[in-house]
């Protein structure tokens, strides 16, 4: 029975890691005056370095990124976006 569990968790997974990268080809044009840097992603989330002037720019356009990309595989269910801040990591 385990294994009937972890079936229905597939395509869940498969479709948040089909938005990441998705999100993760759309924003560096949209990062491209901020300054921004993708660093990294762990499973469903993106990391990015950002100068701190620019935080709240960087953070609305990761957001919005983010909910486009969920769109093109979402049509028919709200995507909800988190984003966190902090000057390391493990802040968030």
């Amino acid at each position: 029975m385990q294994f009937q569990g972890s079936l229905y968790n597939t395509p869940v997974q498969g479709t948040a890691a089909d938005i990441t990268k998705k999100a993760q080809a759309l924003l560096p044009q949209g990062l491209a005056n901020t300054g921004a840097k993708i660093i990294g992603t762990v499973h469903d989330e993106i990391i990015l370095e950002v100068p701190e002037k620019m935080v709240n720019d960087a953070a609305a356009i990761l957001r919005k990124t983010m909910i486009e990309a969920g769109k093109a595989y979402l049509d028919k269910v709200p995507v909800e976006v988190e984003v966190t801040i902090g000057d390391t990591w493990a802040e968030k």
